[in-house]
């Protein structure tokens, strides 16, 4: 199906209407892609997302609480409010992302949330989070791989 002037019309007014663009395309005959596409070439007015207007209009999450920037002396109608966040629930003895260097090896061993949690540690593979034998186990390589690789990077050395 293509586009005649009177679709391009009716595509015109419906989206100065402000009708969804899914609704436009079932109208005329097109998928919501095409009348987004017609609509730039014919150089229409972008529209807002819907998905930002709602966001926009949402009011903080739950998380968020409140607190009174402008002093107790102030009237309630000129009350300034700015969000705080609340502390995160759980405090993490390591971060599990790891050390962010790759030094070593990054491989986590044990419970982030208990006492003793550490990372491996042994020489990990040059320009890899890990050491061999996790980098097995991350990425389910075979022997032949692993030789090519680490032969590269000792030539690349």
């Amino acid at each position: 199906m293509s586009w005649n002037t009177q679709k391009v019309e009716d595509l015109k007014k419906l989206w100065n209407e402000g009708v969804a663009t899914s609704r436009i395309g079932e109208q005329l005959g097109f998928t919501k892609n095409a009348v987004i596409g017609k609509a730039f070439r014919l150089g229409l007015e972008r529209r807002q997302n819907s998905r930002k207007k709602t966001s926009q209009n949402q009011q903080f999450s739950s998380v968020t609480m409140y607190r009174d920037s402008s002093g107790s002396s102030a009237t309630q109608n000129s009350v300034r409010r700015e969000p705080t966040r609340r502390r995160e629930k759980f405090s993490f003895k390591k971060s599990i992302v790891g050390t962010g260097n790759f030094k070593s090896c990054q491989w986590p061993i044990g419970d982030p949330l208990e006492e003793g949690f550490h990372y491996c540690g042994c020489q990990n593979i040059p320009t890899k989070p890990y050491c061999i034998d996790h980098y097995k186990k991350a990425y389910n390589v075979d022997e032949k791989y692993l030789d090519r690789l680490l032969d590269f990077l000792h030539e690349k050395n």
